[in-house]
């Protein structure tokens, strides 16, 4: 089947939304998945504080609690997606992860709270596949780029904001005493948070019925012959181009464990380094994350695709590659530089040029990806590059922290020793990848 968006087919549809309302809203719901996602990590001081959790159990639940069940069901999800509503998966999977962030705020335990956090990963895990599905039968291929990045904007946008909101709620909250909440009992101020974003997540999960969905004879048919959802399938697909399908995920996979790193230990290392407070923390570097990643996002992606239009075969990677070479060394110069404003824009820096690239990496794929199988693609690719960061990560930064260095002020230092030991694995990944595009450029006659 060949890749052309199949917004340029007819057929019958359902719901109300599309194009650029349908982005508009599946990035509301990423925003909000972000939040849910990113704002225990503004709160490890007082986490710690009171349940007196070592920094590498802070690592399991800020990376591979919620990374490990996000990337495992994220791959039945894909399957799920090409095959049934993507409406009502999208709506279950909001009430899923909006309850478990709840439970979060209930939790007394360890366990519990790793329960919740695994929880968020299973719900939010349906999520993107079902936007990228929706956005790429919705949008040409010259566009797709800039679309997809659009929509992956909700995690700049959400981690901002979760950093900046969460920032304020705890210091605030933190000034105060724990509540007694009617049924629930006792609840401490960290708690609080988790059940500030988690109720209102379980609120917004019906506005998902409102997208319109095409029921396309593609997905029909293969739903009809099963296909669709054998993964035996899915991965002989993949191996007709192992160095594209399972490299490209990998590169990535690896940015983002230097990505993880940052965004688990960022609001701690300021912290313990530079003595601010978590409100002060949470405005100035939720702001700088803000601005920088959104710049970074679509301005990344609008460039990609102006780039593939003309030609550029590797477009995808290459913008990447040449963005790490540039953002790594710079934000290793900000760790080491002792001022909090020279660290802030070096990471505004990385923020441009390594952070956002969920948009134009899937679209990589996604340009090489028959319809029936668009769902489950995304669902590799978030699966690969969440295990990869998410388990090596946050947790990687802590063991060197805790074993090697035995020094919690040294944080700053273990993320340098992260980002000097992958940055350039992701450099020399990213360039085998790209000469496998370029030769596939080559040989279809593009």
């Amino acid at each position: 089947m060949n890749t052309i968006a199949l917004h340029r087919q007819g057929g019958a549809t359902r719901g109300y939304l599309a194009g650029g309302a349908m982005v508009a809203l599946f990035l509301s719901f990423y925003v909000v998945a972000f939040i849910d996602r990113q704002v225990i990590n503004m709160m490890v001081k007082p986490i710690q504080a009171q349940m007196g959790f070592s920094e590498l159990q802070m690592s399991w639940l800020m990376g591979p609690s919620f990374g490990l069940f996000f990337a495992l069901c994220g791959l039945l999800m894909g399957g799920l997606i090409d095959r049934f509503s993507r409406r009502w998966l999208t709506t279950g999977a909001i009430v899923v992860w909006g309850l478990a962030t709840c439970l979060c705020g209930l939790a007394g335990t360890f366990p519990i709270l790793l329960l919740g956090r695994m929880g968020v990963g299973v719900g939010e895990s349906a999520l993107t596949p079902a936007a990228h599905s929706l956005i790429t039968e919705q949008f040409p291929r010259e566009r797709l780029s800039t679309a997809l990045a659009t929509y992956s904007l909700g995690s700049v946008i959400g981690t901002g904001i979760a950093t900046i909101l969460g920032g304020q709620l705890v210091h605030l909250i933190a000034e105060g005493n724990p509540a007694v909440v009617p049924v629930i009992g006792t609840v401490q101020p960290w708690q609080m948070v988790f059940l500030a974003v988690g109720i209102p997540t379980v609120i917004l999960a019906p506005l998902a019925l409102l997208v319109k969905e095409r029921i396309d004879r593609g997905r029909k048919s293969v739903e009809t012959q099963g296909a669709g959802m054998s993964i035996a399938a899915f991965f002989a697909f993949c191996m007709k181009n192992p160095r594209l399908f399972f490299g490209l995920p990998i590169a990535f996979g690896m940015l983002n464990i230097i990505t993880n790193s940052l965004l688990s230990w960022v609001p701690t290392f300021m912290q313990r380094t530079y003595g601010w407070n978590i409100a002060n923390i949470g405005l100035a570097w939720g702001t700088e994350h803000i601005i920088a990643g959104a710049i970074g996002q679509i301005g990344g992606a609008m460039l990609v695709d102006r780039l593939y239009a003309r030609g550029v075969a590797d477009a995808h990677v290459r913008y990447q590659w040449m963005g790490v070479l540039i953002g790594v060394p710079a934000t290793i110069i900000g760790l080491l530089s002792g001022n909090p404003w020279i660290f802030l824009g070096t990471m505004a820096i990385y923020s441009v040029l390594c952070y956002p690239f969920l948009g134009y990496a899937v679209a990589a794929l996604q340009l090489h990806t028959p319809s029936h199988l668009r769902g489950r693609m995304s669902a590799w690719f978030y699966a690969v590059i969440t295990v990869i960061g998410s388990l090596i990560g946050a947790p990687i930064t802590a063991f060197i922290t805790q074993s090697v260095f035995v020094d919690k002020a040294k944080i700053g230092l273990s993320m340098v020793t992260v980002m000097a030991i992958f940055a350039p694995l992701v450099v020399l990944m990213l360039m085998w990848v790209g000469s496998n595009l370029r030769a596939t450029h080559a040989s279809r006659g593009q």
